[in-house]
């Protein structure tokens, strides 16, 4: 195995924290959060509790990615602590369906936004540009990890351009919009706020990036906490304020359920001007979530999976010249494809996110489970333990069972789906552990 350069500095891994969990949420999910909500307050403070989940979260990564800070992330955590099986579990899950159902979700809507500031793409389908767009930021992650943390800061300035301009043009126009909203909330308040919090949830996915690329981070010790801390903060704020001027320009009912809230809100506005170089912005923005995506968490965990024997070797293997894990990446491109052609939207950021969270609530818990006596000054310790690891694992089973209980209450049987990935992953696993490992 060749060991990752630590290359990676506190600026490149705060753009990639940042940039990761902006491009991934706001433009897209806005609308889907907004669904089940029945007032305004209700919908900030949603923001607010996703922002105070991801920052919770972002604390108890910074201490686990001191302790074990090297490349593979939540698996990586899991292995160390709980030992092959659970890791097994979670880096399967990973790739068939919450990492990879991320790529897919993002790759998706990059093709949307591309349809609209280049007319000519429509010759292509959605799931088929959006499929040239992942293979196209696949090879780029092929290169230098330094030209891949090079190419993310660059993309998250010009999407912090992008989100402050059309913040400040939905703030200073008049709405001259009388939107009304077909959606139907939940006839249940709590369970309505816990579905909103599925797609938010899946807007703050990011705040754990840092620590899938541990092993390639200069000082990770240091770089690490404020990178992910730090990262978690900016990102809360901005969505806030994103959603009121949202909120300010065609209300509530103006995006709920709507896939492109914010080109609806900038028309009724009258910002029509604005909108190509908004819909350029908004594709480079979550392109940016995309590329990064690609660049760290699904890729690294299929690396570290083979690293540590619990799947095949060759995904271990990083390329001589450019020192990344070339064959976990495409891999990776493959299954997201995949996806893409066979799962909704919708559908998708559901069935990624109960698993992802479920499996980012045993990656804390293992916070639960080490030796914290022993610690030297290198290792970074959250506040308030073990009150804040559990806070975050009681707010997980808490979305988790309103993304159920929405499922079954609409007679969906995506809940089962994920259900059958994790049974036949158990099988993988124990047909690999017997006739494999030992051979």
């Amino acid at each position: 195995m060749t060991s990752a350069k630590r290359v990676l500095k506190t600026f490149d891994v705060t753009s990639m924290v940042t940039g990761n969990m902006i491009g991934s949420g706001i433009f897209l999910l806005a609308g889907y959060a907004a669904a089940p909500i029945s007032s305004d307050i209700t919908l900030i403070l949603a923001w607010i509790g996703g922002g105070i989940m991801a920052l919770i979260g972002a604390f108890c990564i910074a201490e686990l990615s001191t302790r074990f800070p090297e490349t593979g992330g939540d698996f990586l955590y899991i292995h160390k602590v709980y030992g092959p099986f659970p890791a097994f579990l979670y880096g399967w899950m990973s790739l068939v369906i919450f990492e990879t159902g991320s790529i897919a979700v993002l790759a998706l809507f990059s093709a949307k936004y591309t349809q609209q500031f280049f007319p000519a793409s429509e010759a292509l389908s959605i799931p088929m540009l959006a499929s040239v767009i992942v293979l196209v930021l696949s090879g780029i992650h092929c290169l230098k990890v330094e030209v891949g943390s090079r190419f993310q800061s660059i993309l998250t300035i010009i999407k912090i351009f992008g989100i402050f301009l059309m913040v400040s043009l939905l703030f200073g126009g008049e709405s001259s919009s009388n939107v009304s909203s077909s959606i139907q909330q939940s006839s249940n308040s709590f369970l309505g706020f816990s579905r909103a919090l599925t797609p938010i949830f899946f807007a703050y996915t990011g705040w754990n990036v840092a620590g899938y690329i541990g092993g390639e981070i200069h000082n990770p010790r240091k770089t690490l906490p404020l990178a992910l801390i730090g990262g978690t903060l900016i990102t809360t704020i901005i969505y806030i304020i994103v959603n009121l001027s949202l909120l300010k320009s065609v209300g509530l009912e103006g995006i709920q359920g709507q896939e492109m809230a914010p080109l609806i809100a900038l028309k009724a506005v009258g910002g029509d001007r604005w909108i190509q170089l908004l819909s350029v912005l908004i594709f480079i923005s979550v392109s940016s979530s995309l590329s990064i995506t690609i660049q760290t968490a699904g890729a690294r965990v299929i690396q570290s999976m083979g690293e540590q024997g619990v799947f095949f070797k060759f995904t271990a293997k990083t390329n001589k010249k450019f020192k990344t894990p070339v064959n976990a990446i495409l891999i990776q491109a493959f299954w997201a494809i995949v996806l893409m052609y066979t799962l909704n939207i919708e559908n998708l950021v559901d069935s990624a996110t109960v698993v992802m969270i479920m499996f980012s609530a045993l990656s804390i818990s293992t916070l639960l489970k080490v030796d914290r006596s022993n610690d030297g000054r290198e290792i970074y310790r959250i506040p308030f333990f073990p009150l804040v690891p559990s806070a975050y694992i009681i707010s997980a089973i808490f979305i988790s069972w309103g993304v159920i209980n929405f499922h079954l209450s609409q007679g969906s049987i995506l809940p089962i789906w994920g259900l059958a990935f994790l049974i036949f992953g158990t099988v993988v696993y124990f047909i690999w552990k017997r006739w494999i490992w030992h051979e």
